[in-house]
């Protein structure tokens, strides 16, 4: 959601309850993120001022962040005027998405030296900016002269220019008469939430197609398709969020999509979304800040997997290449049978044969029909030495062979074991799952390992010992507790070290995947256990989208890991197979 000028005036509300908190310390741990900890009593705050393009804000957090070893020059400068300062007023111009929070400070001398810290939210054109009593710009997060804005400069010394004026009509203003004029000045072939959004200060897309759900009308309605009914249950849905929107009916929600990803976030119910999963916050302030950390966390946790994938795309093309060039060298290997019979034929012809001749023709004696052969010679060499040149061409050949068909089988060993590390990265949920394979990948020596920063003369620390975090857990309609692994490291310790030899294995046949267990106790396992297994067995594996995917399952004591094999690949036998659709 849009953090809209509605969103705004809650947030307003809720830090006017912090007047009179005191400013004990800033931070800038990122480049244009900003904490400042106001203090009231024994009470501390964190009060986060983001003017980032894609996720400007201000609410109070509870997140930590990694500060910067030097601070920057503007957190320096906000450091310099606002610290120790008493937060005297939190202000909201009408609707408009800008916060000003008034500091009284006193300067070098102990005098009074009122501060104004503006938060200006306005997508890639938002700030953080410092003005002294005068107006005048101290410094901001986002310095720019004329040739970015020609509205204005955003330069220290320069005086601060406020945003361009919108025309737009404050919606609780409004009466049902004046929302219908205000309504009917736009272009009937406009949709209502672009009317919306243009038309009432305060209200972003979000806030919009709320209004217009509420009153029942399709997401892609246009004026021309609205008459007095329609406008009229408009203004009575606007009458709704409206009078949502104040502290005391406040009812934060943040809506997630099914599988966690934060959708939106207001501070009222949101209608729009039926049927997905929703949080319910204390405040607005906790729903920005709640909505916030699950996206950073998720960006964070998609970046992690991207540079992952990077380097194991990478890899494999790299293995894909070299098991093209071993292929054709084992290719090569059928040819050199020409090469022993050329010899053979030159010794058994070898009186024929006169020097400086540049090939013989000699009947096949392998051929049942002995159909004759012309065989190349190379004038310059005498008999012997060619049918010699052609043996050691055979023989070059039949070692290049035997080797690049060792090295054949390493390097398709190791493009199973690059394609279940693919496996693992794309299931992972979490930082934690990612920063494991990410270790399993450095032992492994695709990634450099990581280097302590030690002081001089100190010893460095032992690396510490990891375990695999817990395998995914279900229980089958039966009662049998069934555990899926979820990276190789894990998918070892759970079949080699956790489960029972009387533990059924499954994993999905010839493809990458992870190892399931099923703990059986003893006892035996019913079809419907077996199947539920299996189809986890097929849905986490590379064959998670098909349909009847092989799945393989044996008794544990049957799983054996050979000696030097690489972490998650095991050896098996005993096994049967069944066919299933890997679960939803």
């Amino acid at each position: 959601m849009a953090f809209d000028g509605l969103f705004l005036a809650a947030i307003s509300a809720e830090l006017s309850g912090l007047t009179g908190s005191r400013v004990d310390r800033i931070f800038q741990p990122e480049k244009e993120t900003v904490i400042l900890h106001l203090r009231k009593g024994r009470d501390t705050r964190k009060l986060l001022l983001c003017s980032l393009s894609d996720q400007a804000r201000v609410h109070l957090t509870t997140a930590s962040f990694t500060n910067p070893p030097t601070p920057p020059l503007f957190c320096m400068v906000l450091r310099k005027h606002l610290e120790g300062g008493i937060l005297t007023a939190v202000e909201q111009p009408g609707l408009e998405r800008v916060l000003k929070l008034h500091f009284n400070t006193t300067d070098e001398l102990g005098r009074q030296a009122p501060r104004l810290l503006l938060i200006e939210i306005m997508g890639k054109h938002s700030n953080i900016i410092l003005l002294n009593p005068e107006g005048s710009i101290i410094d901001a997060a986002r310095r720019y002269t004329h040739a970015v804005s020609r509205h204005r400069e955003v330069l220290p010394g320069r005086p601060y220019v406020p945003p361009p004026a919108q025309d737009k009509a404050d919606p609780r203003k409004l009466d049902d008469e004046a929302f219908t004029r205000l309504l009917y000045e736009g272009n009937w072939g406009d949709p209502l939430e672009r009317l919306l959004v243009n038309r009432l200060a305060g209200v972003g897309p979000e806030t919009a197609r709320e209004i217009i759900h509420r009153a029942g009308l399709p997401a892609g309605t246009t004026l021309e398709g609205c008459g007095a009914y329609e406008v009229n249950r408009l203004y009575q849905a606007l009458g709704e969020v409206l009078a949502a929107t104040g502290p005391a009916a406040w009812k934060p929600e943040v809506i997630l999509r099914p599988e966690g990803e934060p959708l939106a976030f207001a501070s009222f119910e949101l209608h729009q979304y039926q049927g997905l999963p929703r949080e319910h916050p204390a405040t607005p302030g906790a729903a920005c800040d709640y909505f916030y950390s699950l996206r950073r966390e998720h960006q964070l946790l998609e970046g992690t997997r991207r540079s992952l994938e990077h380097v194991l795309e990478k890899e494999l093309k790299r293995c894909r290449k070299k098991e093209g060039l071993q292929a054709a060298t084992v290719a090569e290997a059928a040819g050199a049978e020409e090469f022993r019979l050329a010899g053979e034929l030159i010794t058994a012809n070898i009186y024929r044969i006169k020097k400086g001749q540049a090939s013989l023709t000699a009947a096949n004696f392998y051929d049942p029909d002995g159909e004759p052969v012309t065989i190349e010679l190379d004038p310059s060499r005498t008999p012997a030495e060619n049918a010699q040149w052609y043996f050691n061409r055979y023989n070059k050949a039949k070692h290049a062979a035997r080797l690049a068909a060792a090295q054949l089988e390493q390097t398709k060993a190791e493009i199973a074991y690059l394609e279940s590390i693919a496996q693992a990265v794309s299931m992972a949920a979490t930082r934690d799952d990612l920063e494991e394979i990410r270790r399993e990948l450095r032992q492994a020596g695709y990634l450099p390992e990581e280097r302590d920063k030690q002081k001089p003369g100190k010893k460095a620390a032992k690396p510490e010992a990891h375990q695999p975090s817990r395998p995914l857990e279900f229980t089958s309609p039966d009662g049998f507790k069934i555990l899926v692994g979820k990276n190789n490291r894990q998918n070892d310790w759970l079949t080699l070290k956790q489960a029972a030899d009387g533990d059924l294995w499954l994993h999905a046949k010839d493809i990458p995947g992870s190892h399931v267990i099923i703990r059986t106790g003893g006892r035996e396992v019913p079809a419907t256990t077996l199947e539920t297994a299996a189809r986890l067995a097929a849905r986490y594996s590379r064959a998670g989208q098909s349909s009847r995917v092989p799945v393989d399952y044996t008794l544990v004591k049957h799983v054996r890991k050979p000696p030097g094999a690489r972490p998650g690949m095991v050896i098996y036998d005993h096994q049967r197979t069944v066919y299933v659709t890997p679960a939803e």
